[in-house]
């Protein structure tokens, strides 16, 4: 009787209110399963189960199904008002790559093109209009053209052609130049740094290259790598990493998956079809790869490491970027679209922004 009346109650209600009122209504709502499995069911009837629950544990299917509705909310609203999520006018450039950063409270955007930093302190959001100008400029922070960046704290990490990592420190006054990391001399002659990925738990960053091997450093030092590993003969075109494990998306259209702890290639796995895998994020023991034929990969860490799930999705070309949160997956492609969708299997579409520009890139 008493599931019965909470049917008709929304879920944040259920959640933040109901639950609380004593620890009967709590254990009944933790452990009813089958209600918050039937309320997604409602809104998605496709939607089997969760690929990454909001957490691992008996109230992951309560959990879960606020933040869907949330996002939902959120996302639908964003959704009428795209101009306000992109920056209409970029500098003249091409840009390569952007980092989103946070720092003392102040939201900063920092970007590369060719050789170039560009970076800008953002408005407040009250005040946040769709262009953004004016950006500041480091001119040659790389001898060659970047290729992609990451970040520790308030450090950003750049790799590129000129196979040096260099490290910046930003600051509510600017980007600030801090170390370079060389590789030997012996592993620069036939290959450039492609990628770059970071964990910021364990203070290590890893940068993948075109002769096929990873390097991995300690950004607590600036030495030269403290560990390197070749998981493929051809290039690596992407990487993502935690305390344990990195994972590299490479040319021969494999995934192979490094233990750090046991320093060596524990699995390698074929992306299924004919195209490579272009982008990849990792979040606790899942991995979702982006590849050319705009189709979406999981990996999943504790299923001996195997490819568990490939989907089609409403992209039209080459997924350029993936990002998991606790609540959403969030795709950009070379179509010009970012696409959110339910973290369900399969993933449900929630919202489509479209830009302004031909190409989004990560």
């Amino acid at each position: 009787i008493f599931l019965h009346i909470c049917s008709f109650l929304d879920g944040s209600t259920l959640v933040h209110a109901l639950s609380l009122v004593c620890e009967r209504f709590y254990l009944i709502l933790k452990d009813a399963n089958s209600l918050w499995k039937a309320r997604i069911n409602h809104m998605w009837p496709d939607a089997s189960w969760l690929l990454c629950p909001a957490r691992p544990d008996k109230r992951s299917w309560m959990l879960s199904y606020v933040a869907i509705k949330q996002q939902t909310a959120l996302w639908k609203q964003q959704e009428s008002r795209k101009k306000r999520l992109f920056i209409k006018k970029m500098p003249a450039d091409e840009i390569d790559a952007v980092l989103l950063m946070h720092v003392n409270g102040i939201s900063h955007v920092v970007c590369t093109s060719k050789r170039d930093l560009l970076y800008k302190k953002l408005p407040s959001r009250k005040i946040l209009s769709h262009k953004i100008k004016n950006f500041a400029r480091i001119k040659f922070a790389h001898d060659t053209c970047i290729e992609e960046m990451t970040a520790i704290d308030n450090t950003i990490y750049s790799c590129g052609a000129d196979n040096t990592v260099k490290s910046w420190e930003l600051t509510n006054t600017g980007l600030l130049w801090k170390s370079t990391y060389n590789l030997q001399r012996s592993d620069r002659l036939d290959s450039i740094l492609c990628c770059i990925s970071s964990c910021p738990k364990s203070n290590l960053f890893a940068t993948g290259s075109s002769c096929g091997t990873v390097y991995v450093f300690d950004s607590r030092s600036r030495n030269n790598p403290i560990k390197h590993y070749r998981p493929c003969p051809r290039v690596v075109i992407n990487l993502a990493m935690n305390t344990q494990y990195i994972v590299s998306a490479n040319e021969d259209k494999t995934v192979s998956v490094w233990d750090q702890r046991a320093g060596r290639v524990i699995k390698s796995t074929t992306i299924p079809g004919e195209a490579l895998g272009t982008c990849m994020n990792m979040r606790r023991d899942w991995v979702f790869i982006g590849d050319r034929d705009a189709k979406l990969h999981i990996l999943n860490l504790n299923n001996d490491f195997e490819l568990v799930k490939s989907y089609s999705t409403e992209h039209t070309d080459m997924i350029t970027g993936v990002r998991l949160t606790h609540e959403c997956l969030i795709t950009s492609s070379r179509d010009g679209t970012v696409r959110i969708s339910s973290l369900t299997d399969p993933p449900q579409p929630i919202a489509t922004l479209c830009s302004e520009m031909r190409y989004i890139f990560e």
